[in-house]
């Protein structure tokens, strides 16, 4: 369906085009524009080259301001993802400290907040900072309950605490449970 519509719409430019080219060559027209004092005599064509020309120019000098705003974001991405990849890293070596300093880094982009405290909750476990974990978990309370809820079970789980794993996983709708979530369940209950 989509080839048809960007068919239909090349076609109806081509159309309005024709239409505007029939226009500009029959009468040129002539167009006065008088500003401060200033006049300006030129046909039709011409204003709608100057206009044109204006645009792009008010365009080009938009894309030139705003373009150390978008540098600076674009660096901003990709320092948190760059913090996110060493925070990993880190735990998976068994560097706690560095990675929940890296981890709780990279919570200040929004796009990798959820993911980040997860790992940075795993991190303080680590460490034996319970509260510090805690604080981590109930940050994403309200975007990712699902798996935060899956994080304090497999903490709970690995304690031998399985009515509290079980609790926690209450807290996810049976419909939408993750297959960590499931499998953590199995455990719980055969435990």
């Amino acid at each position: 369906m989509k080839p048809y519509r960007t068919l239909l719409g090349l076609a109806l430019l081509a159309l309005a085009g024709a239409l505007l080219a029939q226009a500009l060559l029959q009468d040129a027209g002539f167009v006065l524009v008088r500003y401060l004092g200033t006049t300006l005599e030129t046909t039709l064509f011409g204003g709608a080259l100057l206009l044109g020309g204006a645009v792009l120019v008010a365009w080009l000098a938009w894309r030139l301001l705003s373009w150390p705003f978008r540098a600076w974001r674009l660096r901003r991405e990709r320092d948190a993802r760059a913090r996110l990849a060493d925070g990993i890293d880190a735990l998976h070596q068994g560097r706690y400290a560095d990675a929940e300093r890296l981890l709780a880094q990279a919570c200040e982009d929004p796009q990798f907040r959820n993911a980040a405290r997860i790992a940075a909750a795993r991190a303080a476990r680590a460490q034996g900072k319970d509260t510090d974990a805690q604080a981590h978990l109930d940050a994403v309370a309200d975007t990712c309950g699902a798996s935060r809820a899956i994080a304090i079970a497999a903490h709970a789980v690995e304690q031998g605490r399985h009515a509290d794993a079980l609790a926690a996983l209450d807290a996810i709708p049976p419909g939408t449970q993750a297959p960590r979530a499931v499998a953590l369940t199995a455990d719980a209950l055969a435990g």
